[in-house]
C-alpha cells in the first residue's frame, strides 16, 4: 500500500510537471527537479531507523500533550478548571512513556515511522479528550482516560517490537538499547496499574462506629447518598449518620467526651482535642491507590442530648478540569 501511494505521488508530480512543461517550460523543469528531490529524500528504502528519527519522534509526542499545558490554556473563567503546573509535571511524563519506550526498541524504517505515527496520534488523542471531556469525580474521568491510553499504546509497542523482531536472532536483539526500551515498557505498565479508580462509592461502614461503649445507645441511624452540596462532602458521595444517647444520665458534653476517647482509642481515629468534649477528626485514608478518604465528623445537639456522627466518603479531586 505505501509503496502504491508513493508511486502515484511520484507519477502526479510528474504529469504535472509534463503539463506544466508543455506551456511553461521553466516551472515544469522546477517541479520535474523537486519530484526528484521527494523521492530520493522522502520515500528512502527500508533501513536501520536513525537517532534523530527516535529524538523527533519523542519530541512530537511532547509537542502532542501541549492542549493540557497550563499555559495554552485561557485565563478566567476556568482558570480555576485547569491541571495545575505541578500535575502536569507529573502526567506528561507518564504520558510519554510507551512513545519513548518505542523510541528504543524501533528498529527499521518505514516499519517503526508508522508506529510512531500511530503513538503520537494516540497522544493527541489523548490530550483532546482530557481538556474536553475529563473531570476528577464521575466516570469516565482524567484517571480513566489516561489509564486506557496505556493500556492502549502499551499493546502497540509490544506488539509492534514483537513483529519486528520475530524474524531476528536473540543475540540481535539484547542489545542496551533494547534493554533500556524493555525496561521504560514495563515501567508505562506499572503506571497503568498504579492509577487510581475513582468510581461510585459505597456507603461507610459501621464498624467503624460500633460496637458503643456501655452506657451508650443509638438512638437513630440513618445512610444516605447523592447528597446536596451543602452537606460539604460532593455530591456523589455516601454518608452515615448515627444519633447517640446516654443511658447513665450523663450530660451532652460528657456524653461527647466518651465517645471522642471511644474513636480515638478503640477505633483508631486520630482526634485534636479543643476542650475535654470538643474533638476534631480528620479524614484518613482508605487505601495507597484509592483517592477517597472517609470522613468523621462529631457534633453535640444540646436541644435533644444527644450527639451526632456523620461518616462520608469524600473525594479532595472531585472537580472539573475543564
Amino acid at each position: 500500500m505505501d509503496t502504491l501511494l508513493d508511486v502515484l505521488v511520484f507519477l502526479a508530480v510528474a504529469l504535472l510537471g509534463y503539463f506544466m512543461g508543455q506551456r511553461f517550460p521553466h516551472p515544469g523543469e522546477w517541479i520535474r527537479r523537486w519530484g526528484s528531490r521527494y523521492r530520493a529524500a522522502v520515500v528512502r528504502p527500508p533501513g536501520p531507523w536513525r537517532w534523530w528519527s527516535r529524538l523527533l519522534l519523542v519530541v512530537g509526542a511532547l509537542a502532542a500533550t501541549a492542549l493540557v499545558w497550563p499555559i495554552i490554556q485561557p485565563g478566567d473563567p476556568v482558570a480555576d478548571e485547569m491541571l495545575e503546573p505541578a500535575e502536569v509535571a507529573v502526567i506528561v511524563p507518564v504520558v510519554l512513556v510507551f512513545p519513548v519506550a518505542w523510541a528504543l526498541l524501533g528498529r527499521s524504517r518505514p516499519y517503526a515511522w508508522r508506529v510512531a505515527i500511530a503513538l503520537a496520534a494516540c497522544v493527541a488523542g489523548w490530550s483532546l479528550w482530557s481538556v474536553t471531556f475529563a473531570s476528577y469525580g464521575t466516570p469516565p474521568n482524567i484517571d480513566d482516560g489516561l489509564r486506557w491510553y496505556l493500556v492502549g499504546t502499551g499493546v502497540i509497542v509490544a506488539s509492534a517490537t514483537a513483529v519486528e523482531s520475530w524474524q531476528r536472532r536473540p543475540r540481535d536483539l539484547l542489545t542496551m538499547r533494547w534493554a533500556a526500551g524493555a525496561l521504560v515498557w514495563m515501567i508505562g505498565v506499572a503506571a497503568a496499574f498504579a492509577i487510581p479508580v475513582v468510581g461510585d462509592q459505597q456507603v461507610p461502614p459501621r464498624d467503624t462506629i460500633l460496637p458503643l461503649p456501655p452506657a451508650m445507645t443509638v438512638v437513630h441511624e440513618e445512610a444516605r447518598c447523592a447528597m446536596p452540596e451543602n452537606f460539604g462532602f460532593g455530591s456523589r458521595s455516601c454518608l452515615r449518620r448515627f444519633t447517640v444517647a446516654a443511658t447513665d444520665g450523663a450530660n451532652v458534653r460528657e456524653l461527647a467526651r466518651r465517645l471522642g476517647e471511644h474513636l480515638q482509642r478503640t477505633k483508631g481515629w486520630p482526634a485534636t482535642w479543643y476542650d475535654s468534649s470538643t474533638a476534631h477528626f480528620p479524614c484518613r485514608r482508605i487505601g495507597w491507590l484509592n483517592p477517597y478518604e472517609l470522613c468523621l465528623e462529631l457534633r453535640r445537639d444540646e436541644s435533644t442530648s444527644t450527639v451526632k456522627l456523620e461518616l462520608a466518603y469524600y473525594n479532595g479531586r472531585e472537580r472539573v478540569v475543564y
